[in-house]
């Protein structure tokens, strides 16, 4: 039994109605109205094993790096992290990650549940160098603790150790007779939300530790339904919906992950050049019930013709509507014009918003 395995056991045996997917993302722990208000109005912890996580050492391990991605690496110190794209030949996305540096290595955490993705493209560059690569995907778990009581959690959690936190740093804290690692960085709005890093040997003992220590918090783990609702509301782009290899950075509001003064790393000659005939991420709101199953979903202006897809869209048991996410041409302002989300011979009303 690999270690994952025995951490999906465990939430078996602790909750009666977990449900998961054919990708191995737990899709609800107990109910999707109860882990909404978590993320609302608690602490809510969603597991990110399944993203795809990457070793790399060796001494030309940084000059790789340096290539590769799109913000700058230069000056990132031991326990230090930093956000950075990897894009491909024509500035598309490859994958968005978290770029972790250790005492003699570098740990990438991705953001797409294809374990192969990201690995395989770093891999093709690697050729005569002192670089060692490894898929990484058993070997770490991850964690997320999100919601507004976040930060107040973590505080009591750590006591004093909390102060060492800040927006760059890699707080390392010894935990019974293992060592867990975490960051801490911007969520939605002013909230912060906090990774937490361990050996999947020890992640249902960090579990444990977490919910042992709630004390008066009103705290538990939530699944991607949940999650799905909370992050549509807020424009929360995911991959491979609006984070894949036909999008680029400006698409999704993501420049502040591309260093400006870098020149480079591949793709980076389109990433600077941007283009105001790309498409731009918005907000869509349904006035009807809508039911599809098809992952890319049209969208029409007044006169039928196709001016967007919708690419995630999801029940809101908050708003009482479906609500999504997509693209329109960039060229396109909303202003309260009438919009259909077409799929065969579905059609409903929608309204847009820019986000």
């Amino acid at each position: 039994m690999t270690n994952r395995e025995e951490t999906y056991n465990n939430y078996k045996s602790r909750f009666s109605e977990i449900e998961i997917d054919d990708n191995n993302f737990v899709r609800k722990y107990t109910s999707v109205e109860e882990e909404y208000n978590l993320i609302k109005t608690g602490v809510a912890v969603r597991d990110l094993s399944n993203y795809s996580k990457i070793f790399i050492h060796g001494k030309d391990c940084e000059s790789l790096l340096k290539r590769l991605t799109t913000n700058k690496i230069y000056d990132l110190k031991v326990l230090e992290w930093v956000k950075t794209l990897f894009v491909n030949n024509n500035g598309n996305i490859i994958d968005r990650t978290l770029l972790l540096k250790f005492e003699d290595y570098f740990l990438l955490i991705g953001s797409n549940t294809d374990e192969e993705k990201l690995y395989k493209w770093i891999k093709r560059f690697v050729i005569n160098e002192d670089i060692i690569i490894e898929n990484s995907f058993e070997d770490y778990s991850l964690f997320e603790v999100l919601g507004s009581q976040a930060t107040s959690y973590m505080s009591m959690i750590l006591g004093d150790k909390f102060d060492e936190f800040s927006e760059k740093n890699i707080l390392r804290v010894k935990v019974d007779d293992f060592f867990v690692h975490g960051i801490k960085l911007k969520s939605v709005g002013n909230i912060y939300k906090y990774i937490v890093l361990v050996d999947s040997k020890n992640a249902a003992s960090i579990l444990e530790v977490l919910n042992e220590r709630k004390s008066i918090f009103d705290f538990g783990m939530v699944g991607e339904e949940a999650y799905n609702i909370f992050r549509i509301e807020n424009g929360i782009p995911i991959a491979p919906n609006e984070l894949n290899d036909t999008i680029f950075p400006v698409e999704v509001n993501l420049l502040n992950e591309v260093c400006s003064k870098k020149q480079n790393y591949i793709g980076y000659k389109i990433v600077e050049e941007g283009n105001s005939e790309l498409g731009k991420l918005v907000g869509i709101t349904f006035e009807n019930h809508f039911n599809s199953s098809n992952k890319n979903i049209s969208i029409e202006n007044n006169l039928g013709e196709e001016i967007g897809i919708i690419t995630s869209f999801v029940n809101s048991t908050h708003l009482k509507k479906p609500i999504g996410l997509g693209f329109i041409e960039s060229s396109i302002s909303p202003n309260g014009e009438l919009y259909f989300a077409v799929d065969e011979n579905i059609k409903s009303k929608i309204h847009i918003s820019d986000l």
